[in-house]
């Protein structure tokens, strides 16, 4: 069967060239609500989420409608089997220069990789997180509390966005028989996973506050492209 397909790599290296254009996006996941449906009682994870379609030949972002975010018991075991409903990911990150040169990239990326005669959808519907995982001495933050599993989406980015204070948070890679392929630290700000989810899992270490910090977290950015 093969192991996940999958690649590293940062976007600010990729496709930012200097400016400020980084700062006006990141600033985006300061204020980020609580999660109200962690299954395991955690108050250690903020989100926002927005559904969105995109214009592959004119590069049209639209709101995707507010159905909420569901996934099935089978894909996620602690919070799946119900929708759940977020406070939407503001406008004006998805109007930042970053956010709109990465739709581009990685949906030129998931074209270029997809069989010949494969048929390509004009217009992208696609998950959009912001997360942020905080970690205190009171309470460790668990980025995938569900455990070793796979998205339910074709294509997934994992872009880490800061982290202040903590030590943990690594990823891993297993093929679809759950053995680890790829062990890996995002540490610097743009770094980023882009995994085809059918081919694989992934699990995320918990985070711990650094020794003396009162107070730590991990910023993440994903898209899903259902």
């Amino acid at each position: 069967m093969g192991g996940p397909r999958y690649a590293l790599g940062n976007v600010r290296e990729d496709l930012l060239r200097g400016g400020d254009d980084w700062d006006k996006f990141s600033r985006f996941w300061e204020g980020l609500p609580l999660d109200p449906y962690m299954g395991d009682g955690g108050t250690y994870r903020r989100r926002k989420h927005s559904l969105i379609s995109y214009d592959v030949g004119d590069g049209t972002v639209r709101s995707a409608g507010r159905n909420g975010f569901h996934q099935s018991k089978e894909i996620n075991r602690l919070n799946g089997g119900i929708v759940r409903h977020f406070e939407p990911v503001d406008q004006a990150l998805l109007d930042t220069s970053v956010f709109r040169r990465m739709l581009a990239h990685f949906v030129a990326r998931i074209e270029e990789a997809t069989p010949d005669g494969g048929p390509v959808p004009p217009v992208r519907r696609i998950n959009v997180h912001q997360h942020r995982i905080v970690a205190s001495e009171d309470e460790l933050g668990n980025p995938t509390p569900e455990g070793i599993h796979r998205d339910g989406v074709e294509h997934v980015v994992m872009m880490l966005v800061a982290r202040q204070a903590v030590t943990g948070g690594v990823s891993t890679l297993y093929d679809n028989a759950e053995s680890p392929v790829l062990t890996h630290t995002l540490s610097e700000p743009g770094d980023y996973i882009f995994l085809d989810d059918r081919t694989g899992l992934h699990s995320v270490s918990r985070v711990r506050v650094a020794p003396a910090a009162p107070e730590g977290y991990r910023d993440m950015f994903f898209l899903e492209f259902c």
